[in-house]
C-alpha cells in the first residue's frame, strides 16, 4: 500500500492534533515494510483517491470536530485496507485535503493523476459532490459518497455511488416497515419545523402523496405545544415518525403524547445517544424505534471488534469512534470489490448484500446514481443494549 499527498505546511491551529494527524499520515506511508513497498509495482496497483477536509492548513474553531471525525475515518479506513493488503491487494491512495472548500476541491481535480483513478472519495457536501459528479462523468471515473447521500444528481451517474443512505431511501424504509407491521395503523407524521428539513420528514410526505388509502396525518410542533387531550381521536392506534437531533424535542413528543388517550408507536430519525436518552418508562410505553445507517451488535462486537481496536489503539492511543468503524467497514467493501472484478462498477454488486462491522452495503440504482438502502430499524432491548428489529 502507498499513500501519495498534497503536502502543505501546517500553519496553525491545536499543534498537538496536527502534530498527530501529520505523524499518523507519515506513517501511513512508512508502515510498508520496505522490501514490500519495493516490490511492489504502482502499474499494477488500483488507484484510489480521498477528498476529505482534514484541515491541516487551519485546524481552529468550527473545523476542529470536522477534521476529527475525518482523521477517525480515515484511519478506520487504513485499517480496512491493511486486512485486505494481507490477501494480495495493491492499492495506492492519494489523500488530499480540499479544507472544506470548493474552490480546492476544483484545484485538487485538475491534478493530472485524478484522471487515472480507478475510485474517487468524495468529500462532504452536495457542492462538493456536484463538482466531483461532473469530473467522473467527463473521465468515466466512479466515485464513492462516504457521508453526503445525494438524492439527485445532474448530470445522472451510474458510476456515482451513495455509501450514506440518502432521505429518501430512509423514507422508503421507513414506509415499508409501516406496511408491513402496522398496516392499519394512522401514521402521525410530526412536523418539526426547525429540523423538518434535515430529515427524511419531506421525502416521507412525498412518497405519501403517491400512495392509495394511507391514513395519515401532519402536525407540527406549535400544535403539540397546544394541544388538549382531545387533540386526537381517542383510543386509536397510531405510527409515529418523528426526526430530531436532541432530547429536548422528544421530551416535548412524549408529553404530547401522554395526553392523549390513544395508542402510539413511535419510529424516529434519531441518533443511537438520542434514544438512549429518553427514559425507560417512555420507550417502552410508546415501543420507541429509530431508523440508523450503522448498527454493531453489543453481543457480538466485544468478539468482532476486538483486533480492531487493539491495532487502532496501536496507531492513535485512542479508542475506535463510530467514524473509525464506518471507515474501516467502507474500505473492507471497496477492497473486496476491487479484488473480486478487478473494477468498481454497479453491474457487478447491486443488490448484493455486503455486512462488516456496523455497515450494510446494499446498492441499488436509481434514475440519478446509487443509492445504498442498506439500514437498520433499531430499539432498545430489556436488558438495555440496542439490538435490530427483524420484520
Amino acid at each position: 500500500m502507498i499513500l501519495a499527498q498534497n503536502h502543505r505546511p501546517l500553519l496553525s491551529g491545536n499543534k498537538g492534533r496536527l502534530i498527530k494527524v501529520l505523524l499518523f499520515v507519515l506513517g501511513f506511508v512508512n508502515s510498508i515494510p520496505q522490501s514490500s513497498a519495493s516490490k511492489l509495482n504502482p502499474d499494477s496497483s488500483y488507484k484510489v483517491a480521498m477528498i476529505l477536509p482534514l484541515h491541516l492548513n487551519n485546524y481552529n474553531g468550527s473545523n476542529v470536530n470536522r477534521a476529527n471525525i475525518m482523521l477517525d475515518y480515515y484511519q478506520g479506513f487504513y485499517l480496512g485496507l491493511k486486512e485486505y493488503e494481507s490477501q494480495g491487494l495493491k492499492i495506492k491512495v492519494y489523500l488530499y485535503d480540499n479544507e472544506h472548500d470548493t474552490s480546492k476541491t476544483k484545484e485538487i481535480l485538475k491534478k493530472p493523476e485524478l484522471k487515472k483513478m480507478d475510485l474517487i472519495l468524495a468529500p462532504i457536501l452536495h457542492e462538493h459532490l456536484y463538482i466531483i459528479n461532473h469530473f467522473s462523468c467527463k473521465y468515466q471515473i466512479p466515485v464513492f459518497s462516504p457521508f453526503t447521500a445525494a438524492d439527485s444528481l445532474y448530470p445522472n451517474n451510474p458510476l456515482f455511488f451513495n455509501a450514506a443512505p440518502a432521505q429518501k431511501t430512509k423514507a422508503e424504509v421507513f414506509y415499508d416497515y409501516y406496511r408491513k407491521t402496522n398496516p392499519g395503523k394512522i401514521l402521525l407524521v410530526v412536523k418539526n419545523d426547525q429540523e423538518w428539513e434535515k430529515g427524511l420528514g419531506p421525502e416521507l410526505l412525498k412518497l405519501l402523496e403517491t400512495k392509495k388509502n394511507i391514513d395519515y396525518r401532519i402536525i407540527t410542533g406549535e400544535e403539540m405545544a397546544l394541544a388538549d387531550s382531545n387533540f386526537l381521536p381517542k383510543w386509536k392506534e397510531y405510527i409515529v415518525y418523528h426526526g430530531s437531533e436532541n432530547s429536548k424535542a422528544v421530551k416535548t413528543l412524549t408529553t404530547f403524547l401522554d395526553k392523549q388517550k390513544a395508542f402510539f408507536e413511535v419510529v424516529g430519525d434519531y441518533k443511537p445517544q438520542t434514544l438512549k436518552t429518553i427514559p425507560e418508562a417512555k420507550r417502552k410505553k410508546y415501543d420507541v424505534k429509530i431508523i440508523s445507517s450503522d448498527f454493531t451488535n453489543p453481543l457480538d462486537s466485544a468478539i468482532l471488534l476486538r483486533d480492531f481496536k487493539s491495532n487502532y489503539r496501536l496507531i492513535s492511543n485512542l479508542n475506535p469512534s463510530r467514524y473509525s468503524v464506518i471507515g474501516h467497514d467502507q474500505a473492507s467493501f471497496i477492497s473486496e470489490i476491487l479484488m473480486k472484478n478487478d473494477r468498481f462498477r454497479a453491474n457487478d454488486f447491486t443488490g448484493d448484500i455486503h455486512q462488516y462491522y456496523a455497515t450494510k452495503f446494499l446498492f441499488k440504482k436509481d434514475q440519478h446514481c446509487n443509492q445504498n438502502k442498506g439500514l437498520f430499524i433499531l430499539k432498545i432491548s430489556d436488558a438495555e443494549l440496542l439490538e435490530e428489529v427483524k420484520y
